[in-house]
């Protein structure tokens, strides 16, 4: 290593980046703690000097940037605030028909998981011996509940069709 040269510097700032104290870094590389204090202080201010982002430096400069502004400033900027008025255009006209698709086939959910998720709800609060028992009841109930739901729907469905053939 050369002796006080930049190597000594990035060997410090090394070490100061890994976390370990400004003591036993000055110990260990036996120099003085105000020497590696100036080091690192030095160090911090090339850094700020290189990295400097002029949005950001605007950005910090905001008083409220790590929290919400008082009421009477949010009240004040909703005053101000205009609601804008957009027009996306026109849809896209298709070069060709596209079919209609038959969409009441479609369930919207996964009711083997849904069955599964409140099974185990229920059976969150039992003994483990019934915690099976428990799960199993659950979903043969909601699924014969299910089915009854669609038999009273087609029901309903069939007297609406019959009642319009008058």
């Amino acid at each position: 290593m050369e002796e006080g040269g930049s190597s000594e510097f990035e060997d410090i700032v090394f070490l100061h980046g890994l976390g370990i104290p400004l003591e036993k870094i000055a110990k260990a590389k036996k120099i003085s703690i105000e020497k590696v204090k100036l080091l690192i202080g030095s160090q911090e201010n090339i850094v700020k000097t290189k990295k400097m982002n002029i949005v950001q430096e605007i950005a910090n400069q905001n008083p409220w940037k790590n929290q919400i502004p008082p009421d009477e400033i949010l009240e004040i900027m909703a005053e101000h605030l205009e609601a804008e008025e957009r027009h996306d255009g026109a849809r896209t006209i298709p070069s060709k028909p596209i079919p209609k698709v038959d969409r009441t086939e479609r369930l919207g959910e996964d009711r083997k998981m849904v069955d599964r998720i409140e099974a185990s709800k229920a059976s969150s609060d039992v003994p483990k011996a019934l915690k099976e028992i428990v799960e199993s009841a659950t979903i043969a109930k909601r699924k014969r509940e299910r089915m009854e739901w669609e038999n009273a729907k087609s029901g309903v469905s069939k007297l609406f069709d019959d009642d319009l053939d008058i």
